[in-house]
C-alpha cells in the first residue's frame, strides 16, 4: 500500500513556517535565553584610559578607549582576554600590545608581548582583534600597554 500523504504540501509548509514566525515575534526577546550583543562601533562610548594602565584600576564591565598618536582603539577586557576594534590607525606604523608584570609597566623579562598589527598589514581601521590571555604562564600581570614603535 502506497501512502500519498507522506510529505507536506507546499501550502502546509508555508502555513507552518508563517505560524512559527508570528509566534516567535509575539514573545518578548527578554524571555529568550539569548543575550543580545552588539558589535557596532561606538567611538564615543568607551571610557578613555591612560596608556599604560593598571588592570585593577579599570572599571568592570566597560568598554575602554586608548588614544595614541599613531592609533585609536577600543577594547573590552573580561579579566582574562582582550577583544577590540581599531578606530583609527596610521598604517605605516605597527601596533604592539604588552601584558606588564608591574603596575607601572616598566620593562621586565616576564612581560608578555604581542603584535596586534604590523605596518601596512591588517587589521586595518574598523577591524577587530583579540588577545587571549597566555594561560600557560604561572604568574599574573598587573598592567596593560598599547604602543607603536617608530
Amino acid at each position: 500500500m502506497h501512502n500519498k500523504n507522506r510529505y507536506l504540501s507546499s501550502k502546509q509548509t508555508y502555513l507552518i513556517a508563517g505560524t512559527l514566525s508570528i509566534l516567535l515575534t509575539l514573545f518578548s526577546p527578554n524571555l529568550w535565553a539569548i543575550e543580545n550583543v552588539s558589535l557596532k562601533i561606538h567611538p564615543q562610548t568607551g571610557v578613555i584610559v591612560d596608556n599604560p594602565m593598571e588592570i585593577k584600576s579599570l572599571p568592570h564591565r566597560k568598554t575602554y578607549q586608548v588614544k595614541h598618536e599613531a592609533f585609536t582603539l577600543q577594547f573590552f577586557f573580561n579579566e582574562k582576554d582582550i577583544f577590540g576594534v581599531i578606530l583609527k590607525r596610521d598604517e605605516r606604523r605597527p601596533i604592539h600590545f604588552r601584558w606588564c608584570l608591574f603596575r607601572t609597566c616598566e620593562e621586565s623579562k616576564h612581560d608578555y608581548k604581542k603584535v596586534i598589527a604590523e605596518s601596512s598589514s591588517p587589521p586595518f581601521v574598523q577591524e577587530f582583534f583579540s588577545i587571549p590571555y597566555p594561560f600557560y604562564l604561572t604568574y599574573g600581570f598587573q598592567g596593560i600597554e598599547f604602543s607603536s614603535p617608530d
